[in-house]
């Protein structure tokens, strides 16, 4: 424990001490203001070194190399704006014609539900009639029947009754005289 009371009081003593060199004195403290003062200039030079080469290189470049690639670019540039202007042009004009064919294509769709409506109720009318005539053929015909079917009766009735009267006179022969046959 001796040992590490030493070192403290070692540590503790530090920055009052003075450290002599060329006949000056500094503390601690001083020499380390010293040392963050010359690396501070040796930076600040260094950075400016740095800076010196940059602009050496961007004053050595080949301005014409790059404004030439500069008018390369901008020729590129304006022939994609009169593509793309041309693109919208055209897709102008495609919407434009499709515009006008869905417009086409609604009028025609007019016409034809319209043409369908006369036509529809053409046929409802003819069906109509049609059911009408049917009815009254089929009425007519039940009438025809029934007076065909009353006649054909009333003619049954009456032969039924004349075969009957001669059946009944033969009858009534044979009953007065049977050996006569």
């Amino acid at each position: 424990m001796t040992d590490l009371t030493k070192v403290a009081d070692d540590i503790d003593g530090l920055a009052d001490r003075e450290i002599k060199a060329g006949g000056f004195k500094f503390t601690f403290a001083s020499v380390a203001a010293i040392f963050a003062f010359i690396s501070t200039i040796v930076g600040g030079l260094y950075g400016g070194f740095v800076l010196y080469q940059k602009i050496e290189e961007v004053a050595g470049l080949d301005l014409g190399a790059y404004q030439q690639q500069m008018e390369v670019m901008d020729a590129k540039v304006s022939g994609m704006a009169e593509k793309v202007e041309e693109a919208v042009e055209y897709s102008r004009d495609i919407k434009n014609g499709l515009k006008d064919d869905l417009l086409r294509i609604e009028q025609q769709t007019d016409r034809i539900e319209d043409t369908v409506r006369i036509v529809e109720d053409r046929v409802d009318k003819s069906l109509r009639e049609n059911e009408a005539e049917v009815r009254s053929l089929i009425d007519n015909a039940d009438v025809r029947f029934e007076a065909q079917r009353d006649r054909l009766r009333s003619s049954q009735d009456t032969e039924m009754k004349d075969l009957e009267n001669r059946l009944d006179a033969k009858l009534q022969r044979a009953l007065d005289n049977p050996l006569s046959d």
